[in-house]
């Protein structure tokens, strides 16, 4: 991640600069008291101004300290730079030009103290637009910040949503067989064992071959009854391992090899669309990016996790950035309380971990 050097760090070069060079004329020109007297003042004005925020009246302290030392010293027409560059800093810059009056003084070295007030004033104008392109960046960011956390909010309550669709769903099935079984096949194997016990105590053979009948016909309604059930509750679309299974005998490219261990029931509805987002992901990665001949995929469903890991044989040259499918997947799997681990060595391998709900394993 490169680190970006903040504008108030050159601000603050200038400004010490600037009295380095008052130092330097002092030493070059005149080594009086009273020019010692007026850089050690600038320079306790600069020192504060570096610590602590100054209010603009401020550059006034500076103003009025060089013009008490105009008629001792040169000097003080020099930091006059000082309250320019400070003036023009604050977006004052108008201001900051009754200070070139300096220029006119008689004493003054008015051609050289011309451009040496121009370059304050340009300097100070050129940081004033810097910090503010900067603070719009950094309201800019603090925007998008806080966009990508509403983002990721509204995320995860869609996944807590889907969540309880799911739980709900599952409820309301399991009702439903209930009631199958209960309102229809309960009622006709009840009814037949009612007839048996009854049978043993009728010795009218024709009342006996009717009973015998009428307990033929309810177990062969409650066959029927069951057989239906049973097929109404068969799914008719792929469902859980059978999706990535699926997946992995549609890609033709390259050879994959398909693993598979644990209960797959313990996964729930959502987290398996997870993982074949996943694998749908890293078969494009490979076909787009890998000279892979072989892929071996393995999944594994334990009591607390379920893994799948795919990886190929193939050279992927290394990069430091990923890319924007699977950062996706990354933040849906650590939405899940999960994690989603990228490898560029002996191959492109991809490993999504995500734990098991614990209130599933107890229902």
């Amino acid at each position: 991640m490169k680190v970006f050097k903040e504008p108030m760090l050159y601000v603050n070069i200038w400004r010490f600069l600037n009295i380095a060079v008052l130092i330097h004329l002092w030493i070059i020109l005149e080594t009086t008291i009273n020019s010692f007297i007026l850089i050690l003042l600038l320079l306790i004005m600069t020192s504060l101004r570096w610590r602590f925020p100054l209010p603009i009246w401020s550059v006034l302290v500076d103003a009025i300290m060089c013009l008490l030392f105009f008629p001792s010293t040169v000097i003080g027409y020099y930091g006059l730079a000082l309250p320019i560059f400070e003036l023009s800093l604050k977006k004052k810059g108008l201001f900051s030009l009754l200070f070139f009056a300096g220029v006119f003084f008689p004493s003054s070295p008015s051609n050289l103290l011309f451009w040496y007030y121009l370059q304050a004033f340009f300097f100070g104008t050129f940081s004033s637009i810097t910090l503010e392109n900067q603070e719009i960046y950094k309201l800019e960011a603090d925007e998008q910040r806080r966009d990508r956390y509403e983002l990721e909010r509204i995320k995860n309550n869609l996944l807590e949503a889907n969540q309880s669709v799911y739980q709900q769903a599952e409820i309301m099935e399991r009702y439903r067989i209930s009631r199958e079984l209960h309102d229809h096949l309960g009622h006709d194997l009840t009814g037949a064992s009612l007839a048996l016990q009854a049978y043993e105590w009728i010795e009218d053979p024709k009342e006996a071959q009717k009973l015998i009948q009428e307990v033929r016909n309810r177990l062969e309604r409650s066959t029927k009854s069951l057989r239906d059930t049973v097929h109404n509750m068969t799914p008719i679309t792929l469902i859980g391992a059978e999706i990535l299974e699926n997946i992995v005998q549609n890609y033709q490219l390259v050879d994959i090899d398909f693993h598979k261990t644990g209960n797959m029931l313990l996964v729930s509805a959502h987290k398996w669309g997870l993982l074949e987002v996943c694998l749908k992901e890293t078969l494009t990665n490979v076909s787009r990016h890998s000279n892979a001949t072989k892929v071996k995929v393995d999944l594994q469903v334990t009591e607390s996790i379920v893994r799948l890991s795919i990886q190929d044989n193939g050279i992927v040259k290394e990069t430091s950035h990923t890319g924007s499918g699977l950062r996706g997947l990354r933040i849906r799997a650590r939405s899940m309380g999960g994690s989603l681990s990228i490898s560029q060595k002996d191959g492109f391998l991809v490993v999504c971990v995500i734990p098991i709900d614990k209130e599933r394993l107890n229902t």
